[in-house]
Parts: structure tokens; C-alpha cells; sequence
């Protein structure tokens, strides 16, 4: 087929092809080489690209160029031509086929994509029902038609032709190469990807390797039965689509920093993060933000402190009284004097610039501190005995003294 064939012309060659695909595939296509040189040809003439009604009144239909084409070859009719209900079967499948290729691979995008492990599962499960849902309907609605039906669809025509022009871009020797050793290799790629993606995703990095294995020949068992049955494209093609958006997903998470949520879950389930969290700014104690100090001595008296870490650099948070929130004046909005001054409210719970009060007192009661016993020595026993008759006068002291 000729590549610079577009619009009405690839399309009036489609349907030509589609009234011709019981003919053998090797004289299909010299017949289709011929047609598509006489195409070139006629839509010369017009001058100006022609309109598929042009073509069909120069030529004639579709069906009937094909008839014209299988007289002068000598072919015989078409054993099995083309019905409306075959037409109706072709487009249900089409149809289905679609939403399977593009709904499904969307959603399972959407999936790898999130932030969560929640939102990564329900995208990627919607993702796959709908993949295999749609390519169930579209097997069935075949009902035991040929799968080759959907091409003589004029949508099936169009984009086959489409196809078939971007194929033709390639140099032969390249396509030869990519047919005899690209598939090959493309089956064990999606293979790997799929099983062992799947294992390494939802929390059994363990078996992902063995998983890989077993996935790849799984796929290389259903990539020779497709060539066999083609209804097994409805799933196939999907499922590509889907591999062919992971593997760049996965490359460009692991570029900048595994920020999505495929490598993000993975790396959860591997108990590690391949990307560094910076430590939140503040004081931070248990995962929760510290945002004042209460200090109390020994005997549970609140106190006033500074607060310094082990290189002397001072502690400070962030103000919280009046002065800060309401004041005029430009100041240190940072102490390390602590407690700090807070805001409180007034007895109606307002704490505007009007009637603003700041407190220091710990709005908590401390509990006690703990009690510390000391054990004496078994040597020594201590006697209180008073060090000089002064012992009487006020701000006299008691010596501790043992005895031997």
C-alpha cells in the first residue's frame, strides 16, 4: 500500500480491502499495491484532494470497485459478503474495544500517579475492571463472528488505514527486524512488568522476582495465542497500552526522586524512602509541633529558663502574645525565653486587640515529681546533733554527722 494516501482516498482503499479480505493474504496485498497506484492516480486528477462522494462517482462504490477488481483477476465473488449484521457485530466490538484500549490504561495511569496507597489501589483496581469488563463485551460481541469483521466498519477501515500508514513509514528491513525480534522481546518485557510489578507494588517484593519469571512466560503463551485466535487482541491490546505506560511512569518517578505514588508505595511496603524528607522547622517531639515550654523545678514550681541545644545555639519558638499579634511596633518575633506569653481570652471567649491579656502560667496541672529514696550505708549510722549551743538562735544550721 502506498503511505501517501490520506483522507478519502485511504479510507475508499480501506473499504475496498475490507470487500477483498477473504481473498489470500499474499494476493490481497499485490491486489491492494495495484489499487492504491490507480487511487494516486485518479485523485490526481482532481486537482484538489477529492471527497469520498467523488471518488465512489468516478469509480464507483466500494463494493462494487471490488467486484470490477475480482472479474478482471478472475476471482470468484465473495463467498461471504459483508451484512448489516455483520457490520452491527463489527462496530459493538470495535466499540468496546475502545473503552477497554483507553478507559482502562486512564484510570490505571491515574493510579500510578497518586500520592496514596489508598487512592493507587481503587484507581488501579477501576482501572483493570473496566479493561476487562469492556474486552469481555467486545469478545462477545463478535458472537462467533470473525474478529477481521471490525475492519469492515468504516471507522474499523479508517483507522486501519491509519495504521497501515504509519507502518509503511518504517523501512522494510526495520519492520522484518521488529516483527522477528522486537516481539519476542516485547512479550517478555510486558511479562516482567505486569507480574513482577504487580507483586512489587502491593507489598511482596519477596516473590517479585519469581513473579517476573513466571510473567514473562505467561505472556510469551498468550502473545503466540493471539497469533492464533485473535480475539484474544481485545485483551492483548489493553494490556499493552498499560505496560507502555508504566514503564515511562516508572523511569520518570525514579528520575525526579520516586515522587509518585507507584515508587512511593513500593518504597513503603521495602520499609525505606529512596527520597530525603527534610524535618519540619520548629520543635518537633513525637511526630507532633511543640509550640511553647513549661518548666518546673523539683518541687513542681513553674520557673523561667532559657533554653539552649548541646553547641550553645539557642532554642527559640515562635511569639504568641499580644504584642506580637496586635502591636504596632517591629520586634523579635522569636524567643528562647520560656514559658512564653500566650494570648487568653476573656470570660466570653474574646481575645481581640481590645481586651487582650497574656499569661505565662501553665494551663495544665504538673504531675508530681518522683520521689527519690537514698539508702543509707551499712557502716554508718547517722546521728543530727547540734553543732554549737547557737543551734537555738534563729538561722542556726543542723550538721549531718556520722557515727564510726
Amino acid at each position: 500500500m502506498n503511505s501517501t494516501l490520506t483522507g478519502a482516498v485511504a479510507l475508499y482503499l480501506a473499504q475496498v480491502r475490507a470487500q477483498l479480505n477473504d481473498l489470500p493474504p499474499g494476493e490481497l496485498e499485490d491486489v491492494l499495491q495495484d489499487v492504491s497506484g490507480h487511487l494516486t492516480e485518479v485523485a490526481a486528477e482532481f486537482g484538489a484532494e477529492p471527497t469520498l462522494a467523488d471518488l465512489q462517482q468516478r469509480l464507483g462504490t466500494p463494493a462494487q470497485y471490488a467486484d470490477e477488481l475480482r472479474t478482471a483477476a478472475g476471482y470468484p465473488p465473495r463467498t461471504a459478503p459483508v451484512s448489516q449484521d455483520d457490520l452491527d457485530a463489527g462496530w459493538k466490538a470495535l466499540r468496546w474495544g475502545l473503552i477497554s484500549a483507553i478507559a482502562g490504561p486512564f484510570f490505571i495511569a491515574i493510579g500510578i500517579f497518586a500520592w496514596s496507597q489508598d487512592e493507587t489501589a481503587f484507581f488501579g483496581l477501576l482501572g483493570l475492571g473496566i479493561l476487562f469488563v469492556a474486552a469481555f463485551l467486545g469478545v462477545q460481541a463478535l458472537r462467533g463472528h470473525d474478529p477481521r469483521i471490525v475492519l469492515d466498519t468504516p471507522r474499523g477501515a479508517h483507522g486501519a488505514a491509519a495504521i497501515r500508514g504509519w507502518i509503511d513509514q518504517i523501512p522494510p528491513n526495520i519492520r522484518h527486524e521488529l516483527v522477528t525480534i522486537g516481539q519476542p522481546v516485547w512479550w517478555v518485557v510486558r511479562g516482567v512488568i505486569g507480574a513482577g510489578g504487580f507483586f512489587a507494588l502491593f507489598g511482596a517484593p519477596s516473590v517479585t522476582v519469581v513473579a517476573a519469571v513466571a510473567g514473562a512466560a505467561v505472556s510469551i503463551w498468550i502473545g503466540r495465542k493471539t497469533q492464533q485466535d485473535r480475539r484474544w487482541l481485545w485483551y492483548v491490546v489493553p494490556l499493552n497500552v498499560v505496560a507502555a505506560i508504566v514503564v515511562p511512569s516508572f523511569l520518570a518517578a525514579a528520575y525526579v526522586g520516586a515522587s509518585f505514588g507507584f515508587l512511593n508505595n513500593y518504597n513503603d511496603y521495602r520499609g525505606s524512602s529512596s527520597h530525603y524528607n527534610p524535618p519540619a522547622s520548629g520543635l518537633v517531639l513525637n511526630g507532633n509541633t511543640v509550640t511553647n515550654i513549661y518548666p518546673f523545678d523539683a518541687q513542681g514550681k513553674q520557673v523561667t529558663v532559657r533554653l539552649y541545644d548541646q553547641d550553645g545555639n539557642p532554642i527559640s519558638l515562635e511569639q504568641q502574645d499580644c504584642a506580637t499579634n496586635y502591636g504596632t511596633q517591629s520586634r523579635d518575633t522569636t524567643s528562647n525565653l520560656f514559658p512564653q506569653a500566650v494570648v487568653v481570652p476573656d470570660e466570653n471567649g474574646d481575645a481581640g486587640p481590645d481586651n487582650c491579656k497574656d499569661t505565662t502560667k501553665a494551663p495544665f496541672v504538673p504531675p508530681p515529681a518522683p520521689a527519690t529514696r537514698t539508702t543509707p550505708s551499712p557502716t554508718a549510722t547517722p546521728t543530727v546533733k547540734p553543732s554549737t549551743p547557737a543551734a537555738s538562735k534563729p538561722g542556726a544550721t543542723l550538721t549531718v554527722q556520722p557515727t564510726r
